[in-house]
């Protein structure tokens, strides 16, 4: 399934964000599992998601979904989204996930890239010095 992304900005970490992630199929939970992924870039509307091998078995399936838990500073975000697109990437999947209108999130996502990214331009600067 392709996705084209509209949005006005996307932003990529150099170093991907650790996240945990639970899965939903018909916005059922599949188990109790919490599962470790990692956030290769995001937008206050979606992110590229890197799943280990579990997610593989699902894949197929058109009404999968996921929560995502993640930091981007200093606040917990939990965000549920919709699975795009996937593809093979070493023993997991890269997987492009829209995320649900949420306003409070969108915000949250905004404030929280921003005040990470001043905090990186800040210790960036300070090496130079």
């Amino acid at each position: 399934m392709n996705f084209k992304r509209k949005e006005g900005f996307r932003f990529v970490f150099n170093e991907p964000i650790e996240a945990k992630y639970e899965i939903y199929i018909n916005s059922k939970r599949i188990n109790t599992e919490k599962y470790n992924g990692k956030i290769l870039d995001i937008s206050p509307r979606g992110m590229k998601l890197f799943c280990g091998p579990e997610i593989g078995e699902y894949l197929r399936n058109t009404t999968l979904q996921v929560e995502v838990q993640f930091v981007l500073d200093v606040t917990t975000i939990r965000a549920l989204g919709d699975f795009m697109w996937s593809k093979p990437l070493g023993s997991g999947f890269q997987c492009g996930v829209v995320l649900a209108a949420q306003d409070d999130i969108d915000e949250l996502i905004i404030s929280e890239m921003k005040r990470r990214r001043k905090k990186e331009v800040l210790q960036s600067k300070h090496k130079k010095s």
